[in-house]
This record gives C-alpha cells, structure tokens and sequence, in this order.
C-alpha cells in the first residue's frame, strides 16, 4: 500500500536499531518499507551506538537503493559519552571516505535536565551532562568546533530551554551552520529566543502518541514516562516557530507505536488537519530536512 504523505519526503529520526528492549522493527525493514513508499531519506537515531556505520552498511550492500539513509552520532554514555575524541572517530565512522556521522547529538536522557525530571537518585544526577551557568564547558566548545568545521548538524538533545539557549548561543559564535533543536517541551517564549538564530526545530510523533502515557525503558532497565504535549499546543508551536523552521520526525521504533513509516505517515495526516498548508507541510518533511542535512 503506498501512502502518498510520503513520498519524497525524510523522517530523521528513527529508532530501529538494537536496543535493550522491544523494537518494532529492524534496519532492514524500515529501509524496504522507506523504499517502498518512495520517501526520499531516513536518518536512524540509537542511544547506544553512533548508526553512521549501519547506514554506511546499508549503502554499500544495497547500492541501488533510491532512499537515501544517514546516521549519527547522540553522545549517551554507552556510545562513549561528550567527548572529543568520540565525536572526532564518529564524523569518520563509514565504509566511505568522508562519509560519516550527519549529525552530532547531546545527550537525549543523560542530562541533568531529564534526570531530575525522572527523579534519579542524586550520584546518576551528579554524573548526567548539563551546561553550566557560565556556558559550556571548554571540552564541549571544541565539540562545536569540530562540528563547525566539518558542517554538520548540532542537535542540542534533551537540554533546559534554558541551556540550550547558552549552547545555542556558543554554537553560533564558534560557526555552526546548522542547528537542530528538540522541542517538544519547550513554550512557545523559549521558541521565540530561539528564532533569531536560525535554527530549525524538531517535533515529533512520538509526543502526541501514547508512548507518552506508558513508563518505558530508554537507556538502561528503569521505566519513565516522557511529557508529552497536546495536539492544539502542538500547532501552537509549530506556528510560532514557522513551518519554515520546522521539522517533523516519527521517532518510532518503540515496540507500543506503529512502524515508523505508519507513525510517520499518521502524524502528517494529523498535522495537515490542523490547518496548514500543503507548501508548508512540505517545508516540514521535505524542504528543511534536506537542506539541514544536505542531502
């Protein structure tokens, strides 16, 4: 069955990698239903390992693929943590020359920022990123460095409105170009900050689903429940953030949600009955994700 949302556009954020619990699917899998349904690109995301090597994979044994299929790098601890060094190994990390990780990410669940909010015990608190009052740090600053130079996108992960600003602000002195910013649980006044500095923002399904209402388990065997936001808050922030500047993911792969093309194609249906139109739907998912990542 082809579902017409779909065709040409990019869902950058997938989670069907291995995992330490249930997925819904596989590499292979999303890559054959992508295929199928013409989308023009998938990005894969994993807590635990930098996927620009299963993509490189994926390329060199399927070179007739017409989906095009990037990975990165999120800088969790099991994928060796906010580091230099790790960032330098991913940026190269492919079967190709000068192919590697298409994005840099802080941390998504070990930030101080999501610790509390998970009621973590204070040493796991302790031990989690987070962006001190004065700024990044100077390890953190030759990250954005390095991201800077090889022109990659710079996701802020799971940080505060309020950290994320500050590294935000230090990106763009240190020369990142492309910046791509979670924000599910940011207002809309945090939004507006953000705008002036040419970024793009990301909001994704699995926010309005029902993941939200189940505790699960995201980077090690304690289950969470993650804030989820209204469908009407959504369009709020989607407007005050221009669909201009907007991208719209899945972040599918969690065994309780469709496939990600399903949850995908679901969450552009509910989005384009909300009232925008069709060429602002395509900046969402199609448009903006080309351009950031450059593909």
């Amino acid at each position: 069955m082809r579902y017409s949302f779909l065709e040409n556009s990019v869902d950058n954020h997938i989670h069907c990698c291995p995992h330490i619990n249930k997925r819904s699917t596989n590499i292979f899998e999303v890559v054959e239903h992508a295929e199928k349904n013409k989308m023009y690109a998938i990005g894969l995301m994993d807590n635990f390992s930098n996927t620009s090597g299963y993509a490189s994979l994926i390329r060199k044994y399927f070179p007739n693929l017409n989906l095009k299929i990037f990975g990165g790098l999120i800088m969790e601890p099991p994928a060796g943590g906010v580091s230099y060094e790790n960032v330098k190994i991913a940026l190269e990390y492919s079967y190709h020359e000068n192919d590697g990780a298409k994005f840099i990410s802080f941390p998504t669940h070990h930030t101080r920022h999501i610790a509390i909010q998970e009621k973590r015990k204070s040493d796991y608190i302790k031990n989690c990123f987070y962006i001190p009052d004065e700024g990044p740090t100077d390890e953190t600053k030759k990250i954005l460095e390095l991201i800077a130079k090889k022109n990659v996108v710079l996701n802020t992960g799971h940080l505060s409105s309020k950290e994320t600003l500050k590294l935000v602000k230090a990106a763009k002195k240190l020369g990142v170009e492309k910046i791509l910013i979670p924000s599910n649980n940011f207002d809309g006044l945090t939004i507006i900050k953000l705008k002036k500095y040419n970024v793009c923002f990301e909001f994704s399904y699995f926010f309005v689903s029902k993941a939200t209402e189940i505790p699960l388990t995201h980077v090690d065997k304690e289950k969470h429940k993650i804030k989820g936001l209204t469908i009407k808050t959504l369009k709020s922030l989607i407007k005050t953030a221009d669909p201009e500047n907007v991208i719209l993911s899945s972040d599918c792969g969690v065994s309780i949600l469709p496939k990600p093309h399903l949850g995908f194609n679901q969450f552009i249906k509910q989005i384009s009955e909300l009232g925008f139109t069709i060429k602002e739907i395509e900046y969402m998912i199609k448009t903006n994700s080309k351009r950031l990542f450059s593909i």
